[in-house]
């Protein structure tokens, strides 16, 4: 039985329908690596916002505004380019 098992499997391989099973998953790895790569070479944004709770507390040309969220019994803004 084993053998007659292990023939239909390299009988899938070999045939036209076992090549295409086979090539569609090693396809899609190429494309979401290239994809990570190009991903990894490029970079990513950085994120600019910043907690704060008054202008103090923000980089150079930047105001603490809201939306306001209140954590911990304080009131927070983010730091906002003027």
């Amino acid at each position: 039985m084993k053998k007659n098992l292990r023939g239909k499997i390299r009988e899938y391989i070999a045939s036209e329908d076992g090549k295409v099973g086979v090539k569609s998953p090693l396809t899609l790895g190429v494309a979401a690596g290239g994809l990570l790569l190009a991903h990894a070479i490029v970079g990513t944004p950085q994120a600019e916002a910043q907690w704060c709770q008054d202008d103090d507390e923000c980089p150079a040309g930047r105001d603490c505004e809201g939306p306001w969220v209140k954590i911990c019994d304080e009131w927070y803004g983010t730091c906002i380019p003027h």
